[in-house]
């Protein structure tokens, strides 16, 4: 067989390798894709966690700031007759404990106590020297050492040891605002200068001291705090979270790799078939007829091949030909018609002016097989018929050596340009290749009458044939007015569905025997069967 028991494991190692490398990226990027995922959704609860607190926060001081606005008119008036206004006016806004008024650096006035007599820098120096706006300090006189968060507004710029002061009750509402959520946020910390008011803890503590598994801080645009958040990164988070991704991707990576099992099954199977075929003789030569344009005799064939598979029944040459070209199966293939063709020879005409075409890929030059192929499988029958060998155009003709193309000359054996202006031909290959024949190609030949570029375009391949004394042969002749267009121009022979369709090569003879007879008694020249209904050359 032409592909071995380990070229078939090498295609089946091919799929599970292909299977497997696409199986294992689509579960690398899944699972990228949920990490990434993970670490996004993380990083977002975090700011979302610390925007909530900052705002809450926000809203809680912002009417003790409006409040402030009304009291400031009462700052230097009798601690007495301010009173009430200022209980009244504490206890509209619960989050406050007390309202205190300052007047030249003295707190004279609490809404809680009455008259007092405090000097304002002693307990609070950082709000007269720093000039700061807030601040965190333990309590003074209800619940001594709490932590409370003054809110300090000065009279104005020059009178900035009289004001106003808010005292919150933020111990206790740190236990609202400050509650951290699980597993993004261990820890939630109130931030205002140098200090800070961590969720459950009752005493204010450095700054500087709460560093550690920092992984987010919100800063407020309107009040001089902040509000971070501590615990584990996000990587960390998306990290331990993966395991349970990981079923998921998996079931996706293995889904993905069956399929891609699967979808390469058809083309190996196809290229084993086709070995398969050629060990078991499965493919089937046919041939088609070449008309003489001048005399109307049969002046040689093009070999085809044609494969029934016993499961998929007909395949197509488009199918199986590109296939066999990519699985470097296409040289066996024109072995095994070359020497199907040999085995048949008694069925051709037996004179040196018949020939026998076979296609056949710039790929069989490449390794010199061509050559060693004729040796031992064509010149060894003797044939009377000539050959030609049908240079394909799937890939390019520069590959095709000079050397070989001289060897094949002292060979007898003749060269042909298939489907010339098609594909990669181009006129520096008529001088490099010294082909004998030119084929035009059924493109150019249905254009006749139809088309008039292409139609200039095949007059102009005629002549230039014609200049270079190369043969022409035209492919796809289907209409009487295409064979008397050819015939005109002296295209020197014609092969298509109005002479006859491809048929099994035994079948031939017999093709033969009528054609020619019906030719001698009718006199007529390149005229299809009598008789015969036109082909479909579609079918």
């Amino acid at each position: 067989m032409v592909m071995t028991q380990l070229a078939a494991s090498n295609y089946r190692f091919y799929r599970w390798l292909i299977a497997g490398a696409v199986g294992i990226a689509i579960l690398l990027t899944s699972l990228y894709t949920r990490y990434y995922q993970e670490v996004s959704k993380t990083e977002q609860n975090q700011r979302v966690l610390a925007a909530r607190i900052t705002n809450k926060l926000n809203e809680l001081l912002l009417p003790a700031e409006q409040q402030t606005a009304d009291t400031l008119p009462l700052v230097g008036q009798p601690c007495e007759s301010v009173m009430p206004t200022l209980r009244y006016r504490a206890a509209q806004n619960q989050a406050l404990r007390a309202i205190l008024l300052v007047k030249n650096g003295t707190i004279y006035c609490s809404s809680l106590f009455g008259q007092r007599n405090f000097v304002f820098s002693n307990f609070f120096p950082t709000l007269v020297n720093d000039k700061v706006q807030m601040e965190l300090h333990p309590s003074l006189v209800v619940a001594k050492g709490t932590p409370t968060l003054v809110l300090w507004t000065p009279l104005d710029k020059q009178e900035s040891s009289s004001g106003v002061l808010n005292v919150f009750n933020i111990g206790l509402l740190a236990n609202f605002l400050l509650e951290p959520q699980e597993p993004f946020a261990h820890r939630v910390v109130l931030n205002i200068g140098e200090r800070s008011l961590e969720y459950g803890q009752k005493e204010i503590t450095p700054t500087s001291a709460q560093s550690e598994n920092l992984q987010y801080t919100a800063q407020s645009a309107k009040y001089p705090f902040s509000i971070s958040l501590y615990g584990p990164n996000a990587t960390d988070l998306a990290l331990a979270a993966l395991p349970h991704h990981i079923p998921l991707a998996l079931m996706l990576s293995l889904l993905a790799a069956y399929v891609v099992y699967l979808s390469t099954a058809n083309r190996m199977s196809m290229t084993y078939s086709i070995s398969h075929a050629i060990a078991h003789h499965e493919f089937r030569v046919y041939c088609q007829p070449i008309i003489n344009s001048e005399n109307g005799r049969c002046a040689g064939v093009e070999t085809l091949l044609r494969w029934k598979n016993k499961r998929q029944g007909w395949i197509s040459p488009d199918v199986f030909i590109p296939l066999a070209e990519q699985h470097d199966l296409i040289i066996p293939l024109t072995r095994y018609l070359m020497t199907t063709v040999v085995e048949n020879l008694n069925l051709f005409p037996q004179r040196p002016s018949f020939y026998i075409s076979i296609n056949v890929a710039a790929e069989h030059f490449n390794t010199v097989s061509i050559i060693d192929d004729i040796r031992h499988i064509w010149l060894p029958a003797e044939p009377m018929a000539s050959l030609m060998l049908e240079l394909t155009e799937r890939t390019a003709l520069s590959e095709v050596q000079h050397e070989q193309l001289k060897t094949l000359k002292e060979m007898g054996i003749m060269l042909a340009i298939d489907d010339f202006g098609t594909g990669h031909s181009s006129l520096s290959y008529l001088k490099k290749l010294s082909p004998d024949v030119l084929k035009i190609d059924h493109g150019f030949t249905a254009a006749i009458g139809t088309d008039a570029i292409n139609a200039t375009v095949t007059d102009t391949i005629i002549t230039l044939a014609q200049r270079l004394k190369l043969k022409l042969v035209a492919e796809g002749v289907e209409t009487e007015e295409q064979a008397e267009y050819l015939r005109l121009r002296k295209v020197n022979a014609l092969q298509g569905y109005y002479f006859a369709k491809p048929m099994p090569i035994d079948v031939f003879p017999s093709w033969l025997q009528q054609y020619e007879s019906r030719l001698r008694a009718t006199g007529q020249q390149t005229k299809p069967e009598a008789g015969r209904p036109k082909a479909n050359p579609s079918a």
